[in-house]
């Protein structure tokens, strides 16, 4: 029940759901009044939500842990994050990335830099009507392409949310890998939830944050004047990330 509510609530805190219910309404109503007042808003939403500068404050300031990888030790397991992949491509005869696509990519990277020895792919099905195959399992033959070595594949393809992942991790370390030294490694905006639910359920580890979107501050038109088309995406994942902190803190995940 609670997964299918966040779904549910996600949905309702989307930004440009919200200028869509505003111009919508600012249509059909036959209060002048109100009608004004729901364009300008909408109007005031558009340009705060696609203005890449103060989206690229805060999402710098949200950010945790982002490190060179200089800095790292070697570790012996990197439990990867899932999220990376978009299941609605077809032919699936290669394999599609979604937005997040460096949370695999730069985990990729790290094992052939041999900073840890082996991948632990933590996440299942994130959907509520289709019936898919786990992210995880889905990814093995696309890793085992790129040579990663089939014995140094770790596979946890039940978990569907972050407590899932940290939960379902902390069985199979205590189990097969007791006392590993481990990397977590997650999109930056997610670090945070992440870091809290797997220190919540006692998993050791060095946070590595990934597929960072926060950028150099630069005072120039394009960033401070001109619209993002990207801005509304953004800000409706940092959003999602929000409130989903809150939530894990409510069900106490966190």
């Amino acid at each position: 029940m609670f997964f299918i509510l966040s779904k549910v609530l996600y949905f309702l805190i989307v930004p440009l759901n919200w200028v869509v219910g505003l111009l919508l309404y600012s249509v059909f109503s036959k209060n002048a009044k109100w009608k004004k007042r729901c364009r300008n808003l909408a109007v005031i939403m558009i340009i705060f939500f696609s203005n890449h500068f103060i989206f690229n404050l805060v999402i710098k300031a949200w950010e945790s842990d982002v490190v060179p990888v200089a800095s790292l030790e070697t570790y012996d397991v990197g439990i990867v994050l899932g999220g990376y992949s978009n299941f609605e491509i077809y032919p699936r005869d290669r394999y599609n990335f979604s937005k997040r696509g460096n949370r695999l990519t730069q985990a990729l990277e790290l094992y052939h830099k041999g900073i840890f020895k082996k991948m632990l792919l933590t996440g299942g099905s994130g959907s509520i009507l289709l019936d898919e195959r786990s992210e995880a399992a889905e990814v093995e033959s696309y890793l085992l392409l790129m040579g990663v070595k089939q014995e140094d594949i770790i596979l946890e393809p039940e978990s569907r949310n972050t407590h899932e992942n940290a939960l379902f991790t902390k069985n199979i370390l205590d189990k097969d890998y007791p006392n590993a030294k481990c990397l977590l490694i997650t999109s930056g905006f997610h670090m945070r939830r992440s870091r809290a639910c797997y220190k919540k359920e006692g998993v050791e580890f060095t946070a590595f944050s990934t597929d960072v979107i926060g950028e150099r501050v630069r005072f120039t038109p394009n960033t401070i004047l001109w619209p993002n088309r990207d801005g509304f995406w953004r800000w409706e994942m940092l959003m999602k990330e929000w409130v989903g902190c809150v939530f894990y803190w409510i069900r106490g995940y966190i």
